[in-house]
C-alpha cells in the first residue's frame, strides 16, 4: 500500500496512538511523538514522496525495519511497540520513547570518566553480539544513533532504517550500503575502487565493517573534548594515512585501551576483534583490570562545552550545533542604513529581557534544531517554512527518535542581556525585512565566494567528486520536475535527485535521493542573449542515508520572467561541482 504522506496535527490519532507533535523528519519518514494509555512512545511513518526515491522502495524499507526489530528483544536495542497503516496507507512503526542524550551530547554534559565510557561501550558491544548472532546488522552505528537514557544511564542503540538482516530482500541500488561515510570501514572504499566499472557489484556488509564503527565512536568520544560541534575531523577510514593512537591525541588515555580501539580501527579487517562478543570480553577484561587512570573524565571539564550563568565570568559558550551568525556585507550595511532608523524601535522591542526576537509575518518563530553528527550547521529556522518538509531537524533522516537537548539555555532568552540596536544587526534585519516584503532594492547578486569550510575534503575523501562533475538535479523539490518555478532571490532552496536519473556516474556519487541545500540567486545580465540569468549555490548535500556534507555546487540557468524580486527558470537542470563562483 502506498499514499501521499498527511502531515499528522497534534490531536490526531492513528489507531489509538494520540499525536502529541512531531519530532523530526527525513527522506523516508516522519517521526511523532504520541501518547497510548497515558504512556508515551514515538510512531515513524513512512514517507511516499518523489523526493524520497520509488513509493514501493520506501514501503519495503520501513516493512524491513519492522521485520528487523520484531527478530530483537534486549535492554540496549529500542523497541518496538506495534505497527500499521494510517489512513493515507502509510505504514507507521510504534517504538519505545527515549528521554535521554545522544553520546555525543552525553560526553560533553556529563564529563564521563574513562571507565564509564568503557561500561556503556560494554554494554553496546553486548547489545550487538545479541544482535548479530541473530543474523542483524545495523549499519548505520554512528554517535547520534545511541542515546543515553536520562532515567538509569543505560545506552539505547536507535535506528535501524538502514539495518538488514540474514536472506532480507536486497534494497541497495548502488555499489556500497547506506550508511554514514566517516563510520565507513576502508574496505568498502577499496571495494568501491575496485569494482567502479562493475554496475551490479554489490560490497557485502560484515561484522567486521560494524566493529569499525564502534572504533570510530569510542576513539571521537575519547579524544574529542566536543564531539557535537561541526568542526573538520581527521578521517579514520583513509586507507593511506593511518590515524594517530588515541593516547596521542590525549594523554589521558591508558594505553592498553588506545591499542584496542587501534585493533579495532586496523585498515585489516582481519586483525579487528573476530567479532563483537570477542569485543565485549576485551573490553569487559579492561573494565575489570582498570585502575586510577580510568577514573578521571576523559577531558578536562574547562575544555569541554558547558552552560555558564549569564553576566557571570566569561562570556556564554555557544551551544554546539547553533548556526554561526551571517556575515553581513559593507554593501548590505549600506542599503540597510536608511531602514535601520525606521527598524530601531522593532529592534529595541526585540531586544527587551527575555524575550525571543518575534518572527516576521508568514514565517514561524525560530526553534532549537539538534545538531546532527558531523553535519553542517542546518539552515536557520526563519528560512525552514521555505524549504521541503523532508528537511533533516537534528539526525539521519528516518531516525525513530529525537529529543530536545537538555540544559541548553537557548541564548535568545538569556535573562539580564539586553541586545544593543548596532548598524550591522540593523542592516541584516533591513534586508531580512525587504526580501520578506518582495522588494527590488534588496535583490541579491550571486557574488564571488569561497567554498564552506572543509567541503574540498568532504567532496574529494567523502563524496568521491572531482573539480567539473555535473549532476542533474530537481532544483526546488517543492515544484514538479517539468515546472518552470519562480525563484525568489536569496530564498533557500532544497534540490533532489530524481528517481528517473539514469547517468552511471551521478548514481555512483550522487544517488536518487540525493538532497542538495543551497540558495537562488540572479544576475542582471547573464550570458545568455543579455536575459536575467539565474544561479542556484548549494553549499551542502545529503545523500540517502548519510549525514550532510558541506560542498560547492553551482547551477547556471537561463531565466524566462523577471519581477520583483523573482526569477522564473525550468526546475530541472544540471550543475556542476566547483572550487569557488568565479
Amino acid at each position: 500500500m502506498t499514499g501521499t504522506l498527511i502531515r499528522l496535527p497534534s490531536g490526531a490519532v492513528v489507531d489509538g496512538w494520540h499525536v502529541v507533535r512531531e519530532l523530526g523528519n527525513g527522506g523516508f519518514a516522519v517521526v511523532y511523538l504520541v501518547e497510548k494509555d497515558g504512556q508515551p512512545h514515538a510512531l515513524k511513518v513512512a514517507r511516499h514522496r518523489e523526493a524520497s526515491g520509488d513509493d514501493k522502495q520506501t514501503h519495503a524499507r520501513m516493512v524491513r525495519e519492522v521485520t528487523t526489530l520484531l527478530m530483537l528483544d534486549h535492554p540496549n536495542i529500542i523497541r518496538h511497540r506495534g505497527y500499521g497503516y494510517a489512513e493515507a496507507g502509510n505504514m507507521y512503526l510504534a517504538l519505545e520513547y527515549v528521554e535521554g542524550w545522544t553520546l555525543a551530547e552525553w560526553k560533553e554534559r556529563k564529563h564521563p570518566t574513562i571507565h564509564e565510557i568503557l561500561k556503556v561501550f560494554v554494554k553496546l558491544a553486548s547489545a550487538l553480539s545479541y544482535m548479530h548472532a541473530r543474523g542483524v546488522l545495523h549499519r548505520d552505528l554512528k554517535l547520534v544513533n545511541v542515546l543515553l537514557r536520562k532515567s538509569d544511564g543505560e545506552p539505547i542503540i536507535i535506528d535501524f532504517g538502514c539495518a538488514t538482516y540474514t536472506l532480507a530482500e536486497d534494497l541497495t541500488e548502488e555499489g556500497l550500503p547506506p550508511g554514514t561515510e566517516r563510520f565507513r570501514a576502508p574496505e568498502q572504499f577499496k571495494f568501491l575502487r575496485e569494482h567502479r566499472h562493475e554496475h551490479r557489484a554489490r560490497y557485502a556488509f560484515k561484522v567486521a565493517d560494524e566493529i569499525f564503527a564502534l572504533g570510530v565512536m569510542l576513539y571521537e568520544l575519547l579524544t574529542d573534548p566536543r564531539p557535537t560541534e561541526h568542526n573538520p575531523r581527521r578521517a579514520l577510514n583513509n586507507p593511506l594515512v593511518k590515524p594517530p593512537s588515541a593516547c596521542q591525541l590525549n594523554p589521558r588515555v591508558p594505553g592498553l585501551l588506545s591499542d584496542l580501539v587501534e585493533h579495532m580501527l586496523s585498515r585489516d579487517p582481519d586483525k579487528r576483534p573476530v567479532d563483537t562478543e570477542a569485543l565485549r570480553r576485551e573490553l569487559e577484561e579492561h573494565l575489570d583490570s582498570s585502575g586510577a587512570e580510568y577514573m578521571m573524565p576523559a577531558h578536562a571539564p574547562s575544555k569541554q562545552w558547558q552552560p555558564e550563568p549569564s553576566g557571570v565570568g566569561k562570556p556564554m559558550a555557544t551551544p554546539p550545533g547553533t548556526p554561526a551568525p551571517r556575515k553581513v556585507s559593507a554593501r548590505a550595511l549600506v542599503a540597510g542604513a536608511a531602514v535601520c532608523v525606521a527598524l530601531a524601535a522593532a529592534v529595541a522591542f526585540w531586544s527587551a529581557p527575555g524575550d525571543a526576537p518575534a518572527p516576521l509575518p508568514g514565517r514561524s518563530a525560530p526553534s532549537r534544531i539538534l545538531p546532527p553528527d558531523m553535519s553542517p550547521s542546518p539552515p536557520s529556522p526563519a528560512s525552514a517554512a521555505a524549504m521541503s518538509p523532508a528537511m533533516d531537524v537534528g539526525q539521519k533522516e528516518g531516525s525513530p527518535v529525537k529529543m530536545p537537548s537538555p540544559e541548553v539555555p537557548p541564548q535568545a532568552s538569556l535573562p539580564g542581556m539586553r541586545k544593543k540596536a548596532s548598524a550591522t544587526d540593523c542592516a541584516a534585519m533591513s534586508l531580512v525585512a525587504a526580501l520578506a516584503a518582495g522588494c527590488p532594492g534588496s535583490q541579491i547578486r550571486a557574488e564571488s565566494f569561497v567554498c564552506p569550510a572543509g567541503a574540498a575534503r568532504a567532496m574529494e575523501d567523502h563524496l568521491h567528486w572531482e573539480t567539473g562533475d555535473r549532476f542533474f538535479l530537481v532544483l526546488d523539490d517543492r515544484h514538479a520536475k517539468s515546472s518552470k518555478v519562480w525563484f525568489t532571490a536569496g530564498a533557500e532552496v532544497v534540490g533532489v535527485v530524481p528517481k528517473d536519473n539514469h547517468d552511471r556516474r551521478q548514481r555512483e556519487l550522487a544517488p536518487v535521493g540525493t538532497r542538495f541545500y543551497g540558495k537562488a540567486y540572479y544576475l542582471k545580465k547573464g550570458r545568455f542573449d543579455g536575459e536575467p540569468e539565474m544561479v542556484v549555490r548549494y553549499d551542502r548535500v545529503k545523500l540517502p542515508g548519510q549525514d550532510e556534507q558541506p560542498i560547492c555546487f553551482v547551477v547556471q540557468v537561463r531565466s524566462f520572467g523577471f519581477k520583483e524580486g523573482r526569477v522564473q527558470a525550468n526546475n530541472y537542470n544540471a550543475g556542476g561541482v566547483v572550487d569557488r563562483w568565479p
